[in-house]
């Protein structure tokens, strides 16, 4: 077999070696859903930076909507503080309310918030609850459905007090092994009434309640997660991408050294064997073949490695720009928003956080 013919042969097999080798090349860096929860929080940081942007120019509707929006891809107590602050500009009391409740609960479990913070929290939620009735209901039962006005708002133990309207409310408690428990209550605004509801056993072969099935998501404390930024992956590619091409360029560069060193021998035993000029008759030796695919080898190769040094040295700068230009300000990788409540009225704070 022609060494020219060899040679192929033995980069083909070293490329397909290379290409299940190299970190990153048959599987992506980052997994499908990973990438997504990426998205959604940067999604929610620019909704929240939008809502806060509305909030300081007094339109708290659009306000509210982009802390609701950012706050259904990332459940994070500092964009609900957010959402209970402009929901008390727009007289949304008990919406208000329910999501100041679980702002202050969810930060005192959060270390890094401060005394001040925790202060205009409990400030900001105490001024939601003068505005509603408060009503804490409590069972021994784990997993009872309590409905207010018919709509469920939560399962025992409930973390949170429910809050309603100043006015009469029809309050139900429900679990499959248990009687059913109804009460009407009539609240005014700033009052509290505390319930501990006592659930008697459930007679045998007594129906349960009839209600629709109701899927309720789990209280999610915190922030989600971070997932790896994508970029990470396109930084590995990059240089994975251009590690390959160096060591191809260096392979490349090996056979046609090797070519060129082939196609040295060949014609020196041609001289030998009565010179080159008989590569010029009709019926040319077999070793003149030979010569001629050894040189051509040589400059395929030698072309091959220019071609693999110049890729590797341009995947690899674009590498490093895109690192530099990727990276995102250190200002804006984590913002925290938390409601203010000062001599001025309500407003809202930014420090580092989610």
């Amino acid at each position: 077999m022609p060494s020219y013919i060899r040679s192929i042969a033995s980069v083909a097999s070293f490329l397909a070696l290379l290409s299940t080798t190299v970190p990153g090349r048959t599987q992506p860096s980052t997994a499908p859903h990973e990438a997504e929860t990426v998205a959604m929080t940067q999604q929610a940081r620019k909704l929240f930076r939008e809502g806060v942007d509305a909030f300081a120019q007094s339109r708290w509707a659009d306000a509210r909507a982009a802390f609701l929006a950012a706050l259904s891809l990332n459940p994070h107590y500092t964009i609900r503080g957010n959402l209970g602050a402009a929901e008390l500009k727009l007289g949304r009391h008990r919406d208000a309310a329910e999501h100041l409740a679980r702002y202050v609960r969810e930060m005192a479990e959060d270390a890094t918030s401060t005394a001040e913070e925790r202060a205009r929290g409990e400030a900001a939620y105490a001024a939601a609850r003068a505005k509603v009735g408060t009503l804490v209901v409590r069972t021994k039962v784990d997993g009872a459905r309590v409905f207010v006005d018919g709509i469920l708002r939560g399962l025992t133990p409930l973390a949170d007090p429910l809050f309603v309207e100043p006015g009469a409310h029809a309050i139900s408690v429900e679990h499959e092994d248990y009687e059913t428990k109804k009460m009407t209550v009539q609240l005014v605004a700033g009052a509290q009434i505390e319930d501990e509801v006592e659930l008697g056993q459930r007679s045998a072969g007594a129906p349960p309640p009839k209600r629709p099935e109701t899927t309720m998501a789990p209280l999610v404390r915190g922030a989600e997660k971070h997932a790896r930024d994508p970029r990470t992956a396109l930084l590995i590619g990059g240089a994975a991408t251009a590690g390959a091409a160096a060591v191809a360029g260096v392979v490349f560069t090996v056979l046609a050294n090797a070519n060129a060193s082939d196609a040295e021998e060949q014609r020196s035993l041609l001289r030998q064997e009565g010179g080159l000029d008989a590569c010029k008759a009709p019926r040319a030796p077999a070793r003149c073949t030979e010569l001629k695919d050894a040189v051509a080898a040589r400059y395929d190769f030698s072309n091959a490695a220019f071609w693999s040094f110049v890729g590797a040295g341009t995947v690899a700068i674009g590498t490093v720009v895109y690192g530099v230009v990727s990276r995102p300000p250190v200002n804006e990788q984590r913002v925290h928003v938390v409601p203010l409540v000062g001599s001025n009225g309500l407003g809202i704070g930014v420090r580092g956080g989610f």
